[in-house]
Order: C-alpha cells, then sequence, then structure tokens
C-alpha cells in the first residue's frame, strides 16, 4: 500500500514539473520490466545454488522470529544452519515436525538449507519469473533500440 501511495505522489510530481502522462506511463512500465527482469535473476541465482547443494540429514530446530522474516533452522553435522528462505506461515504444524530426521538439501556456498517449502518455491517461481524476465528484457532492449518483428 505505500508503494502504491508512494507511486502517486511520485506521478504528481511528474506532472507538476511538466512531464506528459504517457511519458509516466511509459516509466511504469519499463519500471516494471526491470523489476520482472531482478526477479528472473534472483531465481536463476537460486537455480544455481539449487543445482551446487547435497542432500544431507538434518533435524528441525526452531523457527527463528528474530529475522524480518521467520525462518527456520535445522541442525546438519551439530550446526544450526538457517534455511534460504522464510517458512511457511500457514502450515507451521505440518511442515516443520521437531525432532524428526529429514532429508534436505544443503547449500554450502551459501551456508543454508533448502527445505520442501523452499523448493517448490524456487521452481514454481523460475518456471514463471524466468520466461517472463526473458520476455521484460526483450521488451526492454526492443524499446530502446528498436527492434521491429
Amino acid at each position: 500500500m505505500e508503494f502504491l501511495l508512494g507511486y502517486v505522489l511520485i506521478a504528481v510530481i511528474m506532472l507538476c514539473m511538466g512531464f506528459k502522462l504517457v511519458h509516466i506511463g511509459i516509466m511504469t512500465l519499463l519500471l516494471l520490466g526491470a523489476v520482472i527482469v531482478l526477479i528472473g535473476v534472483f531465481f536463476a541465482v537460486c537455480l544455481i545454488l539449487l543445482a551446487l547443494s547435497k542432500r544431507k540429514n538434518a533435524v528441525f530446530v526452531k523457527i527463528d522470529e528474530k529475522p524480518r522474516f521467520p525462518v527456520a533452522i535445522y541442525k546438519i553435522d551439530g550446526n544450526e544452519v538457517y534455511n534460504l528462505f522464510p517458512c511457511e506461515m500457514i502450515m507451521r504444524g505440518k511442515l516443520y515436525n521437531p525432532d524428526k530426521e529429514i532429508r534436505i538439501l544443503y547449500c554450502k556456498p551459501r551456508r543454508a538449507t533448502i527445505d520442501k517449502n523452499a523448493l517448490v518455491t524456487i521452481i514454481a517461481g523460475s518456471a514463471v519469473f524466468i520466461p517472463a524476465a526473458v520476455f521484460a528484457a526483450y521488451m526492454i532492449i526492443s524499446f530502446f533500440v528498436g527492434i521491429s518483428q
């Protein structure tokens, strides 16, 4: 909601500065395209981290509420390791069972785990945002360079 209010405020200031409504719309589309490209790059990096991960046995320890988003903590070989993505809020009781050994992916370069929830997030996000990022990048480049079909 704050982003929408900030956008409206910026758009009003731009209109007062003499920008045309069409130019504000084009800048908005370019900004949205850039955000989609950045999200696509994020999921591409997550796929690389997934490829570098190895299966390990782990035990769920607790959920750390201190960061901005609650994160699950697993114990692997005596070390507590944070999960790569925030924990699921709705199904906490079913997804995170304490003292139960499970198989997860351990990403050594990031020193983080990838549990089933994070794995589904990476796969689904990659399937949606990487093609969208390629298309958005193509549209942004064609806007500036003038590539036509």
